[in-house]
This record gives structure tokens, C-alpha cells and sequence, in this order.
């Protein structure tokens, strides 16, 4: 069964900063899964990662981000060095920059954008002096600089965002807004007709919205968002009926069957996978 780690026994002030050979909270070689962001920052990498079902190499100043729900597991080289700050949204206030950046780069899919980044030689030590003044600022903990926190948070976001060249070709707004009502309602609606009625949008307005930002379907991104919970809740031990009601299937036989025509697998065939 896969854990899930609250925000209430782990983070205590809303935001942890620490050294990556401090995290001793879990056991983070297993699979499982937070309800809080975890931004990875490697100075020195080495092993592995694997990100909803996804494995990436740690390689040397790179970034890796975990949302809230996501499953996953690092077996990192024991030799490897970083810092990584664990943080609830509310946490940071204003937010705006750093959500901006999460949404777009992690929660909309890790089908779409990668989680990870890896920078370039001549961002190294602008960054380095950065992610120290992050985690300075958390171990003084006081007002000021908890405010320079954030806006360092944002500085460092900003970079990820430059390297990864969103800051040249930012993602539509609308198609934005449709990503964050589609995550925070693919449980209850799963019809285009009403995505587009939500967005004040005929379904072929907003088909040709998506198709313009996704190359996909409104239809297809919302089947990937639906199976991607569907293979979390899978792994963390519950039923094939249970995380069929979950996702508001009324019969789990339809569940099963929707699963096997998007992934090829039955639930139960991919329950056993590893």
C-alpha cells in the first residue's frame, strides 16, 4: 500500500527548507505520496527518480518538482547533494509567480511538461547563492524573511521558467483556466459538453482552444487526467471498486473497461505490475 504523507505531521510552518541528507521524515526510496509540493534541488546528482510512473535521472543542477497526489520514489546516489523545500500554496503569500509556475509546469500533467529541469553551466552558481538564501532565510524564520523567502522562491521559479523557455511562449490564459477547472473537477464531469459550458465556450471553441495549446483533444486530456488518478489510486492498495467510486465510476465494471481501452491493461493486471 502506498502512503500518503499529510502536511499537518510533516510540514509544521507551512514550508520546510532543508538539506537533501536531512529529509528523514519517511522513507523516500518507497513509493508514495504527499498532499504538500516537494521542489527537489540537486547540486550533485546521481540515481534516479520516478514521477507518476515516470523514471528521470538526477543529474547535476537539475530541479525536480512533486505535486500534491503525485506518486513516487527516489533512489538517489548516496554521494548526491541538495536541498529541497517542501510547501502548501497558502504558505507562500502572494503566490502568484510560484503557482503560476507549478500549475503550468506540474499539475496540468507530467504526460505534457516534464517535472524536471536541468540548467545550464552558467546558471549554476546564481542559482547555488539562491537556494541558499532560500533555506538561510527559512532557519532564521523570522517575519522579514519569511517575506524574502517568497520572493526568492519566485526569483528561483523565474529561472526555471527562463530555462525552460516558457517566458518566451507563456501558455494561454484561457486554456489555463480550463486546466485548473479540469484538475479540480475530473471527478464529477467528464463530458466536453460540460467543460465548455464552465468555460462559456461552444465544444468546438474549446476543442480548438486545447488542441491549439495540447495537441490533444479536450476528450483525450480528459481521459489522461482521469487515468493518471486512476493508476495513484490503484497503487495505493485500495480496491478496483473502491477507487472506481472514487472517481465517481457508479459501476465499477465500467471502470475496468474504460481503464483497459486507455491503457491496454486491465486494473487488476496493472495493480500487479511492477
Amino acid at each position: 500500500m502506498i502512503p500518503t504523507y499529510s502536511s499537518d505531521k510533516t510540514i509544521k510552518k507551512g514550508i520546510v527548507v532543508n538539506h537533501l541528507e536531512q529529509l528523514n521524515e519517511y522513507d523516500f526510496t518507497m513509493p508514495h505520496r504527499h498532499d504538500y509540493f516537494e521542489f527537489f534541488y540537486f547540486t550533485s546528482g546521481g540515481g534516479t527518480h520516478s514521477i507518476d510512473f515516470k523514471e528521470f535521472e538526477i543529474h547535476d543542477n537539475s530541479v525536480h518538482i512533486v505535486a500534491p497526489g503525485q506518486v513516487h520514489q527516489m533512489n538517489r546516489a548516496l554521494d548526491s547533494e541538495g536541498y529541497v523545500v517542501l510547501f502548501e500554496l497558502s504558505a507562500l503569500n502572494p503566490p502568484s509567480v510560484i503557482e503560476s509556475f507549478l500549475f503550468e509546469h506540474i499539475c496540468m500533467s507530467a504526460e505534457e511538461l516534464s517535472p524536471t529541469f536541468r540548467f545550464d553551466e552558467r546558471l549554476m552558481q546564481p542559482l547555488n547563492d539562491r537556494i541558499k538564501h532560500i533555506y538561510e532565510s527559512y532557519k532564521r524564520s523570522a517575519l522579514l524573511d519569511q517575506l524574502r523567502l517568497v520572493n526568492e522562491m519566485q526569483l528561483f521559479c523565474l529561472s526555471c521558467m527562463e530555462e525552460a523557455g516558457e517566458l518566451d511562449s507563456p501558455v494561454d490564459s484561457d486554456y489555463l483556466k480550463f486546466r485548473r477547472f479540469l484538475n479540480s473537477n475530473f471527478k464529477v464531469y467528464k463530458k466536453v459538453k460540460d467543460y465548455a459550458e464552465k468555460m462559456n465556450l461552444t465544444e468546438r471553441a474549446l476543442n480548438d482552444l486545447v488542441k491549439h495549446n495540447s495537441g490533444k483533444s479536450v476528450s483525450e486530456v480528459i481521459y489522461r487526467q482521469i487515468v493518471m488518478e486512476a493508476k495513484r489510486l490503484l497503487r495505493t492498495g485500495i480496491s478496483i471498486k473502491e477507487s472506481a467510486y472514487a472517481l465517481n465510476f457508479e459501476d465499477p465494471a465500467h471502470f475496468s473497461k474504460f481503464f483497459k481501452n486507455k491503457t491496454g491493461m486491465s486494473p487488476s493486471d496493472f495493480q500487479n505490475y511492477t
